[in-house]
């Protein structure tokens, strides 16, 4: 799979061969891997939901409103990691002018959208900071904002006390929660229309619950960015220049690029889209406070990972980004669905992040063989996945029994318990119902224990017999599984056997791609 297969013709070549060079090309593009990923999970999804259609455009239109204002923050990152550079402090960024622009609005008298202005204008100044000190003082972009994430928390905390603003003005939901099609809806049912405006008001009002009801301001202001900064970077000077200091600044700087004006610039942009993610959270929230945008950082980074970018600079698109951030927020469903809490999320979120750095590596190496490890550990990733499930709710109890326990002996051998001990203490019922959910999730978690441990010794050996024995107890366990209460893990298992099985065709496919080579 080298790039001597760019623009090798199809004409004359076997169905087989055609859909060889078309996986070529597809997985050449930085973003193959995240849209391959958003279509499989949709698909399983799909069919582990019975009561209602994953599919269905409200729903979609639910994961873009929701995916909105990180996506906008995880853009802005995009161009600073294009550049071979980091930027840890977009979270606190987020946090500190979501803030000060709602007590500029609540306490300090300012109007809206001077209070708006403001924001975005503290977005502006401190990416104008963190760029001049990474690309005119020549400090570590790391270690500036890691910095900066402690720096921008803090005076947010300290301008605000920490406290929450009373309910934002109105004008704040055109950036969030605002439906377009609601007031044309509400003149229809006034009976205000007429004519052709009378047509479309009473089609809007007949698709409303089906379709018009989840479209938002934050889609549409999250797709028009990417639309926009993708124009941008593709016709634009700074876009060109941003992937040639990404790629080789020194050679870049001696071809005659201003090197430190464009990355001032590109961390300008990244702190001005964090601060502008900031309204767009604003628009879905009722009020304003220092704490938001925490982690964001993480979810950032790990959506322009998942969408091809290369930490090392150079290599990436937006629109990569953009399937990457759709595609967290696909698997965050799904272990919300999966009664899993916001720490499992973050637990799974970090080890995206990893397999997405190990694509970027294999994607650089072509090597068949690292491919299939690949592959193997996306496999044995996947049955984590679906572990977490019952081992959670079986560790949680566990845990609880335990705790009771210890504060049990304590208080009998006479030692008086402090709060936190009384707070674990537990009545007998639910004693019980403890000891019954550590029971009925013992086995599930033992069965997909063995599953998460045999596909992680396929990476490292394994046959073609053994890769697709595998990828059938990935099929098989879905029904069992089903069977005990957690069907929800059934699009990580459909997963998981679809990269094992996938695995056992790397080598032929990277031969006959070879041949195909050879033979012009």
């Amino acid at each position: 799979m080298t790039d001597d297969l760019q623009g090798t013709p199809t004409r004359g070549h076997s169905m087989q061969d055609r859909l060889i060079l078309l996986l070529i090309r597809f997985f050449r593009a930085e973003w193959s891997g995240a849209l391959l990923a958003i279509i499989v999970l949709g698909i399983a999804i799909e069919f582990a939901t019975t009561d209602t259609m994953f599919f269905r455009p409200s729903n979609l239109m639910t994961i873009l409103n929701n995916s909105a204002p990180i996506g906008v923050v995880a853009a802005g990152m995009t161009l600073v990691i294009l550049t071979a550079g980091i930027d840890l402090s977009v979270g606190s960024v987020m946090g500190l002018t979501a803030a000060l622009t709602g007590y500029l609005v609540s306490f300090w008298g300012f109007p809206p959208a001077l209070a708006i202005a403001t924001g975005l204008g503290i977005g502006l100044l401190i990416g104008t900071f963190n760029g001049t000190l990474v690309a005119y003082f020549g400090m570590p972009a790391f270690i500036v904002t890691l910095a900066g994430l402690s720096i921008w928390r803090g005076t947010g905390h300290l301008a605000t006390s920490a406290q929450a603003t009373p309910q934002l003005p109105e004008i704040f939901d055109y950036f969030g929660r605002y439906n377009p099609f609601s007031d044309l809806r509400a003149a229809n049912q006034a009976g205000e229309l007429d004519g052709f405006a009378a047509k479309i008001g009473a089609f809007v009002d007949t698709h409303w619950l089906s379709f018009f009801r989840t479209f938002q301001m934050s889609m549409l202001i999250f797709i028009a960015f990417f639309i926009v900064l993708s124009i941008i970077i593709a016709n634009t000077r700074y876009g060109r220049y941003v992937y040639a200091i990404g790629s080789n600044e020194p050679g870049a700087r001696q071809a005659g690029i201003n090197t430190r004006l464009y990355t001032l610039m590109t961390y300008m942009i990244g702190s001005f889209a964090a601060a502008f993610g900031a309204l767009l959270f604003l628009g879905r929230a009722p009020y304003a406070k220092s704490d938001y945008g925490q982690m964001w950082e993480l979810d950032a980074i790990a959506a322009v990972v998942i969408g091809g970018t290369s930490l090392f600079g150079g290599r990436g698109s937006l629109w990569g980004t953009f399937m990457g951030v759709i595609l967290l927020k696909l698997i965050n469903n799904g272990l919300t669905l999966a009664q899993l809490d916001t720490f499992w999320q973050m637990v799974v979120t970090g080890g995206i992040i990893l397999v997405a750095v190990g694509i970027d590596i294999v994607r650089q190496s072509r090597d068949p063989e690292a491919v299939r490890k690949l592959l193997a550990a996306v496999g044995a990733f996947m049955a984590f996945l679906s572990l977490m499930t019952p081992a959670s709710f079986w560790l949680g109890a566990r845990i609880s029994l335990m705790e009771h326990n210890a504060a049990m002996a304590l208080r009998e051998a006479g030692e008086k318990l402090a709060p936190g001990h009384t707070a674990r203490l537990m009545e007998p019922a639910a004693v019980e119902v403890a000891m019954t959910t550590a029971s009925a999730n013992l086995l599930g978690a033992l069965a997909l224990l063995a599953l998460t441990v045999l596909a992680s010794v396929a990476v490292f050996r394994t046959s073609w017999l053994t890769t697709l024995g595998l990828a059938l107890m990935f099929l098989l366990m879905i029904p069992v599984v089903a069977a005990m209460g957690y069907g929800v893990t059934t699009p990580f298992l459909v997963m998981g056997a679809l990269v094992i099985g996938a695995s056992t065709f790397v080598f032929a496919v990277f031969e006959r791609a070879r041949g195909l080579v050879e033979n012009g």
